[in-house]
């Protein structure tokens, strides 16, 4: 995993949708048809990252504070509650075995919500994703262009509830403390730029009037 001394994982939560919109918006246009199955433009990738974060588990990988990949895990609500996993990886961070991490780490969650197996689509020619999803042990089923794979979940062990409920709430505060920094820089900003607006508004009320 990259920078494996410094970077971490957690949870996104619904008002980060910009910050993973961005991360998705990293991804080249043949990442972007890897990751979608096809090609998604800007604004249908802030939708989708609204949607991902409101109706899933989204959990991100953080470097240096920079948001260099995500995994999305959707689980049926119908009984027995098969699930889907997507992973996205910034380029500059692709081989590095982060994919990996992130499908474990899906697993494990999918485990807690009792999910007796996930499924992953790939296209055909991502031979990076092929390679993670058979590193995992997935069994692989081509359906035209794309390949689908279906990877094994532990039955769900409650004694792993607690430290993942704990990951939750360090994440949640870590994505509010991030927020009001954020927040915060960005008034800084604004304020600093204000008596520069005041001035030029100044000085072209004064050329106008003269």
């Amino acid at each position: 995993m990259p920078g494996t001394t410094r970077a971490y994982f957690r949870r996104l939560f619904p008002w980060e949708s910009d910050r993973y919109a961005a991360h998705l918006r990293t991804l080249t246009p043949q990442g972007r048809r890897w990751r979608f199955c096809g090609l998604l433009s800007d604004d249908a990738l802030d939708d989708h990252a609204a949607r991902a974060l409101d109706t899933g588990h989204v959990e991100g990988c953080f470097l240096d504070g920079r948001l260099i990949g995500a995994f999305e895990l959707f689980v049926d609500p119908h009984p027995p509650g098969h699930a889907q996993v997507a992973l996205s990886v910034e380029p500059a961070h692709t081989g590095q075995g982060l994919g990996t991490e992130m499908i474990e780490r899906a697993r494990r969650r999918a485990s807690l919500l009792g999910v007796p197996d996930i499924a992953l689509m790939m296209q055909g020619d991502n031979a990076a994703m092929i390679a993670v999803a058979r590193h995992a042990g997935a069994s692989l089923v081509r359906a035209g262009p794309e390949l689908g794979a279906t990877l094994a979940v532990p039955p769900r062990d409650l004694r792993a509830l607690p430290a993942a409920l704990a990951l939750d709430e360090a994440s949640l505060v870590q994505s509010v403390t991030s927020a009001m920094l954020r927040a915060g820089r960005a008034a800084a900003a604004r304020a600093m730029l204000a008596p520069a607006a005041m001035r030029r508004a100044g000085h072209e009320g004064g050329r106008a009037t003269a």
